[in-house]
């Protein structure tokens, strides 16, 4: 998947999902920001409320005049708020110090207004500084544009990835992710899993959902694989009948050469007349043919189990992707299915604890 389908993919999600909006507002990318800056400024320009005529009467110009004051400060201190709520969304954190300029600004402003009630303040300073607080161009509070260039390059790497997978999921022909139940894809996805929790800025409930579900996804396939994998589920085994596969597991026909080869030795110990060898050798032939049988048994209730905790954790992946667990129930969950910490590491329950302390 190339990078730019990539962030597009990403850019479908954040409109279609708002959730991702602070992730690339702290990448530099929000134009939504601009929208309000530019609304903000035609807030400033409108025209003032017109001062009332007076009448004479004393008490009664006092009270007039006190309300246009009022309605005058509320003209101008409603897009003062709008700027506040502005400086309150997420953006480069870079920003900061441009931001308190404009809070300082926009602080003396209210102060001109309740100093001069009525009087229109200038607002240029202010609109010169939201303009480079926007732009990230500030003649003293210089922005290295390459700081922004690594965010954008790991909102794609990473905040990306679990698209990339789903993307090559759909295509039987793409081999740009290697095979869910492979420990090639656990490493790579370990290690975009550890950048993710390395990039505090990109943290987001919904980027965490998707590495989860991917974790899940994993480890369900891995486990279908080893319900189905006799060779996987013997190794498992702790007590095993003796025979060359178990000491040369990677030659495929090593039990075949090895019954061959004893019961060459056991007839031509018959030939020979050595009855004591020939015996002891049909001896463990016939009790290897118990012994694989017990092995056959174990292995077939072992698949049995396996293939019930797959069923458990297809069931808790299902639940998951419809949001009926949270993340901290589900941490308890998988803990119970993977009692040996063979399918979910430390990594995975980082993740699973990222925004539990989140309101």
């Amino acid at each position: 998947m190339a990078d730019w389908s990539i962030w597009q993919a990403l850019e479908e999600w954040r409109n279609k999902r708002h959730e991702l909006d602070p992730v690339f507002a702290r990448a530099g990318v929000a134009p939504e920001l601009d929208s309000l800056v530019n609304r903000i400024g035609l807030d400033l320009r409108r025209e003032a409320p017109t001062r009332p005529l007076l009448t004479g009467n004393k008490l009664r110009d006092d009270e007039e005049i006190g309300r246009y004051h009022q309605a005058y400060y509320r003209h101008y201190d409603e897009p003062l708020e709008k700027i506040d709520g502005l400086l309150r969304r997420s953006w480069v954190p870079e920003a900061g110090p441009i931001a308190d300029l404009i809070r300082q600004e926009v602080a003396r402003l209210r102060g001109l207004l309740k100093e001069h009630p009525g009087t229109h303040p200038a607002f240029d300073d202010v609109d010169k500084l939201l303009q480079h607080y926007l732009h990230l161009d500030h003649p003293d509070i210089m922005i290295n544009p390459e700081v922004l260039n690594e965010r954008r390059r790991l909102l794609m790497d990473v905040a990306g990835y679990p698209l990339q997978v789903q993307n090559a999921l759909k295509d039987p022909y793409n081999d740009s992710v290697p095979p869910l139940s492979s420990s090639s894809f656990r490493d790579q996805l370990h290690e975009k899993m550890a950048q993710y929790l390395a990039a505090h800025w990109l943290h987001s409930k919904v980027i965490t959902h998707w590495y989860i579900s991917l974790a899940l996804d994993g480890a369900l396939a891995r486990k279908k694989r080893d319900a189905t994998d006799d060779a996987r589920i013997a190794a498992m085994m702790k007590r095993r009948w003796p025979t060359l596969s178990v000491m040369m597991p990677q030659f495929e026909q090593a039990d075949q050469i090895w019954y061959l080869l004893i019961t060459l030795i056991a007839i031509a110990s018959l030939f020979f007349e050595l009855w004591w060898i020939a015996g002891g050798l049909i001896l463990w032939l016939y009790l290897s043919v118990g012994g694989h049988q017990r092995e056959r048994k174990e292995i077939e209730a072992r698949r049995s189990q396996l293939a019930a905790r797959a069923s458990s954790m297809k069931m808790t992946r299902d639940r998951f992707a419809h949001n009926q667990i949270s993340l901290e129930r589900l941490s308890f969950q998988l803990r119970q299915l993977d009692e040996q910490g063979e399918y979910f590491d430390d990594t995975v329950f980082a993740l699973l604890g990222l925004h539990q302390h989140e309101a």
